[in-house]
């Protein structure tokens, strides 16, 4: 058993330092949109952009544009030249890779307000994994080329994103960390604390909720362990009045308790 954690723990952290973050353009995209000129201003001030000067603002939001995308649509696949930056508006992406065997599954999400993919950024030619939409979503969208060449010279927003690769890795080593154990009731719980710090948002000073659809598939691929023994873990943890998990969304009633699982 302590070998096999060992060997998934290798495969994860191979992965993860690959890792940044992701994303591209799928042949099943709905229309472009036209940006209005409410939603300019609302994308100028976010911290991603509120760096850039007016002037290199100007240039980016020349080609910015807004997509829909339904369920289950593909951004991009690995391997994909990478043409594209996208922040995510509305929704969840999720982005996955197999290792060369084909047999480790890598599993991330994109919530809102999220630019992506850091990873390559100034230096890849194409897309490290493949990426769809989790749920419908709206994004931006404008070439990679354009946002590089205007950030590339302005040493405010290059510190802004070398602060935002940062953070990311600091949330992969967590990762690492988390699922680095043998037992498999643990590594499901640390789990959903990755998910409950990354993805909830409180809906009470001491309730955190994830607000989008996560699987009981998803939880056995990012942990490791069956679908049965995920399962019948957060069974468990139901009856003990830890968490809630309807229409595949989890209410997480005590985030103490899971945080102290990490400790």
């Amino acid at each position: 058993m302590f070998n096999q954690v060992q060997r998934y723990t290798h495969s994860l952290a191979v992965i993860i330092y690959s890792f940044i973050s992701i994303h591209t353009i799928g042949a099943n995209q709905m229309p472009t949109q036209q940006m209005k000129p409410n939603q300019m201003y609302e994308l100028r001030y976010k911290p991603v952009f509120a760096n850039f000067t007016e002037s290199e603002f100007n240039c980016l939001k020349k080609q910015l544009y807004l997509r829909n995308y339904k369920k289950g649509q593909v951004l991009f696949d690995e391997g994909d030249k990478r043409e594209k930056l996208f922040y995510l508006k509305k929704g969840l992406v999720r982005i996955e890779r197999y290792d060369k065997s084909a047999s480790f599954l890598y599993i991330d999400y994109n919530n809102p307000d999220t630019l992506f993919p850091y990873g390559g950024m100034f230096s890849d030619d194409t897309y490290h994994y493949s990426a769809y939409a989790a749920t419908d979503v709206e994004l931006y969208y404008l070439p990679a080329d354009v946002f590089e060449q205007q950030a590339i010279y302005n040493s405010e927003q290059l510190l802004y994103l070398y602060k935002k690769v940062s953070v990311i890795l600091q949330q992969q080593e967590k990762r690492i960390q988390y699922l680095a154990v043998s037992s498999a009731t643990s590594r499901i719980i640390n789990t959903l604390l990755y998910l409950m710090e990354n993805l909830g948002r409180h809906i009470s000073p001491k309730t955190i909720e994830i607000p989008f659809p996560i699987t009981i598939n998803e939880i056995a691929d990012i942990s490791g362990c069956s679908r049965e023994t995920v399962g019948s873990v957060i069974k468990q943890l139901k009856e003990d009045q830890q968490l809630e998990y309807k229409h595949k969304q989890f209410i997480f009633l005590h985030p103490s308790y899971f945080k102290s699982y990490s400790e």
